[in-house]
């Protein structure tokens, strides 16, 4: 044994530098091996992107492509083409009217999949006219662009990616010269079915914006007419002559306007970019999504957004090519109300929910006369904030309008998606 360790060590002294790099490469590899670990246990992963969550198929041919199609079977990509635009646009006009009957011809009832999207889409047309009766605003216009971000084929199987910008035109029919214009941004996931020369909807999925208050509404997929069920209108008319900024030493609140209109995520042609580069995308957290971090940018970024100071409790550092370092203050909702109110950068101006809201609106006094764009609002389950938003602007009325990202909202009004009776709104104003 003594014989054996003499010879060993004299073989380390002699070879000491493979044997130190050796061992180098070891406690690197445990290191590795250790961190990927740690990050597979975490729910909030900073460093893996967001992407829209795929299913596996082997598919003949796939084609990444912009708007619409640009491969080489002309003939199908033109059908296809025709075809997207045609659901879309009797979509829309369903939302105009009421009138669902022609829908009924772009799904496949006898399928489970095509039955569930087909009563989503009748639900989401029911919600979006009872909240424009209810806010006494006419639908004039609803239009949609879509972009085909992915396809895959197999024999008479389609599968898309589709990102469709729909964006909405509204008037006061006190003051119908004015219009009033937002757009929103939905992710689609859509398996169609090739039949002859025409494609029915075997799927159609997507994280919508109007799913929170859909609870209410149920179909049996027989009717052609989809009736108002709400008939209380509420008085939201009351004077913001102009948007004007009340900035101070802290706080730009124009620049914060600017950089969410530039970063809302809406897309305008296929080049668009959606999200500003420099920080992560937030989308997969469970709690908000992406719309707080896009708050804390509009709110805090030095180049373009707010320059509202940050601090050892709400920030975002990020330094070449090494993982950002950001504080739980700057993704959660939570936490960025309460920093907000604790540390006087932000006063509460009212919390409520939709219906005591807007009953204390008038033509003189409504919480909404305290808030400017650049102010806030977060959505709360029970006492839980679980979304954020940023007012931009207000509309012919004086009704606030926000951007936000996860479902990208560009100009929306601020309730949108939000009314149902478990919401509770916090409006923030930032001193």
């Amino acid at each position: 044994m003594k014989f054996y360790l003499n010879d060993l060590i004299k073989f380390i002294k002699t070879n000491k530098n493979i044997f130190s790099l050796s061992l180098y490469f070891l406690l690197v590899s445990i290191l590795f091996i250790s961190f990927f670990s740690f990050l597979s246990k975490t729910t909030n992963n900073f460093l893996v992107p967001y992407s829209f969550p795929k299913e596996s198929y082997n598919y003949e041919e796939t084609a990444n492509v912009g708007t619409f199609i640009t491969d080489s079977n002309e003939d199908r990509n033109t059908k296809l083409s025709s075809y997207l635009n045609d659901f879309f646009s009797t979509r829309n006009q369903s939302f105009l009217t009421g009138n669902v009957e022609n829908l009924y011809k772009f799904y496949d009832l006898s399928h489970s999949y095509s039955k569930y999207s087909l009563h989503h889409e009748f639900k989401r047309i029911a919600y979006l006219r009872d909240f424009a009766n209810e806010r006494g605003i006419i639908f004039e216009d609803i239009t949609s662009t879509p972009y085909i971000k992915n396809i895959q084929i197999n024999n008479t199987i389609i599968k898309l990616e589709v990102d469709e910008t729909f964006t909405v035109t509204y008037i006061y029919p006190e003051n119908p010269t004015v219009k009033n214009k937002f757009s929103i941004t939905l992710i689609h996931t859509e398996e169609l079915q090739s039949i002859g020369s025409g494609f029915t909807i075997q799927k159609d999925y997507y994280f919508d914006s109007f799913e929170n208050a859909l609870k209410k509404y149920n179909f049996n997929l027989t009717e052609k007419e989809l009736p108002l069920t709400s008939y209380k209108t509420y008085n939201i008319n009351f004077n913001r002559r102009a948007l004007n900024f009340k900035e101070n030493k802290t706080y730009n609140r124009s620049a914060a306007v600017k950089y969410a209109d530039k970063y809302s995520g809406i897309l305008t042609n296929k080049d668009s970019i959606q999200y500003n580069p420099y920080y992560f995308n937030a989308s997969a957290l469970s709690y908000g999504g992406n719309s707080t971090n896009f708050v804390s940018q509009c709110l805090s970024d030095n180049e373009m957004g707010g320059s509202l100071k940050q601090d050892k409790t709400w920030f975002y550092n990020s330094k070449d090519s090494k993982a950002p370092k950001i504080s739980d203050a700057w993704i959660n909702p939570t936490e960025l109300k309460d920093y907000l109110i604790y540390t006087n950068k932000g006063s509460l101006v009212k919390s409520s929910d939709i219906q005591n809201l807007l009953s204390e609106v008038t033509d003189t006094a409504s919480p909404f006369l305290n808030l400017q764009a650049g102010d806030l609002i977060f959505y709360s389950k029970g006492d839980i904030p679980v979304y954020s938003s940023i007012i931009t602007t207000f509309d012919s009325n004086g009704y606030p309008l926000v951007n936000s990202n996860t479902v990208n909202r560009f100009h929306v009004p601020f309730d949108l998606g939000f009314s149902d009776d478990d919401i509770t709104f916090q409006l923030i104003s930032i001193n």
